[in-house]
């Protein structure tokens, strides 16, 4: 983990170093946002199921993001870098850190060991994720963007995701259903972002 955010405060130094010495695109006449504000959704979207995410355009091609919103392992957020191949309305690529709160005193109905079924109490633990995708930008208005992505999110924490308040044995059955609504997996996001700035 430490080393994780090593590596994006080294990425954002670079990047902030870079922004200095070249031309940003966004200052020029057709695009003079400096960065964005949006809304967000999807299926392990880095902002939740829904969410508000912020961009800054740190030179031509990166951009440093950051989101948070409301998922169904608690709130998320995330902080991300993306990176444009050939202009900021077109195909991009995108990595970066998310973490879910998760929820205390979670109650649902499982199947239990001995095959009864019955409502478990139990926390859910947060959990942080690895994620990684591509998207594709499209303009809207003058300066604003709606995007899709897709990708993958590597969960970090794979054990003790969850804690029992009861001592109930769940059955295999049960697990499974945890560790699929545990955060992690197929990443599909959609959103829009409005410029800001001069």
């Amino acid at each position: 983990m430490k080393k994780l955010i090593t590596l994006c405060l080294a990425l954002i130094a670079v990047a902030s170093i870079d922004a200095q010495t070249q031309v940003n695109p966004f200052l020029q006449p057709e695009n003079n946002a400096k960065a964005y504000l949006g809304l967000s959704t999807g299926i392990n979207n880095m902002a939740g199921l829904l969410g508000a995410q912020v961009e800054i355009v740190a030179n031509k091609n990166l951009v440093i993001g950051a989101g948070i919103g409301l998922s169904t392992w608690g709130t998320k957020w995330a902080l991300n870098l993306q990176y444009y191949t050939q202009g900021w309305y077109k195909f991009y690529l995108k990595g970066g850190y998310s973490r879910n709160s998760g929820l205390e005193d979670f109650e649902s109905e499982l199947e239990l060991q001995n095959g009864s079924t019955e409502y478990v109490l139990m926390d859910l633990n947060p959990v942080g994720n690895v994620f990684f995708a591509a998207g594709y930008a499209w303009k809207v208005g003058k300066r604003n963007k709606f995007y899709i992505e897709g990708g993958y999110a590597v969960p970090l924490d794979t054990e003790d995701y969850y804690t029992l308040h009861d001592q109930v044995e769940l059955s295999s059955n049960s697990e499974q259903a945890l560790q699929l609504l545990r955060p992690g997996g197929l990443v599909i996001a959609l959103g829009i972002n409005f410029a800001i700035g001069n």
